[in-house]
């Protein structure tokens, strides 16, 4: 074989782990808080107690599945960890609407900030660590930096509307942090299809 006939290897130095294998689950945990928190931002208006318990099973429900995908599909990713905080801290915010749905409602929207506020610095820390790898991480970027300033806002509108203001900036992160996660899916499925046509490109040389 010739030497300008070599198959050229994409640069692999990053570490994916199983994101590459398991891209699906992450797309379609993406698509389910785009989803949920497009559902958030209909029924904001109604700001009552239900809408409240509702976005509390959102964030459980979306803080589980995260996790759970931390734990099982994403081994060897070397942004797992904060992935996993990522989704704890939605279990928790979640887990506190639910239990304290009215009487700590002040204490919840200072709360929320705080897990919302985190999460987002989260994301910022993976956006960073993946920028080589991700042709879009600014992306990824902007929806962290977006849930920091959702959390700022939420702190500067208590005690008012808190409610509606809950409603409504929960919504919002839940759509950044979805479009978040299809942003990685994508990357991983176009660096799986990579691994996969230069593997077999080696082994026809």
């Amino acid at each position: 074989m010739k030497e300008s006939e070599t198959p050229i290897v994409t640069a692999n130095n990053f570490t994916w782990g199983d994101v590459k294998k398991n891209w699906k689950w992450h797309l379609l945990l993406g698509f389910f808080f785009i989803i949920t928190g497009t559902i958030g931002l209909v029924i904001t208006p109604l700001a009552t107690l239900s809408s409240v318990l509702l976005f509390a099973s959102f964030m459980m429900a979306g803080g589980v599945l995260q996790i759970w995908e931390a734990i099982k599909g994403v081994n060897g990713w070397k942004s797992r960890m904060p992935h996993l905080i990522g989704g704890a801290l939605y279990l928790f915010g979640g887990v506190v609407c639910a239990l304290n749905p009215v009487a700590a409602s002040l204490a919840l929207t200072i709360i929320l900030a705080a897990s919302i506020l985190a999460a987002g610095i989260f994301r910022v820390i993976v956006a960073f660590q993946h920028r080589k790898e991700l042709p879009d991480w600014g992306i990824l970027l902007v929806s962290g930096l977006a849930s920091i300033a959702i959390a700022i806002l939420i702190g500067f509108a208590w005690p008012y509307s808190a409610l509606w203001t809950l409603g409504l900036f929960i919504s919002i992160d839940l759509i950044f942090n979805g479009w978040s996660h299809v942003v990685i899916a994508i990357a991983a499925k176009k660096r799986a299809m990579e691994s996969s046509t230069n593997k077999k490109a080696m082994q026809e040389a």
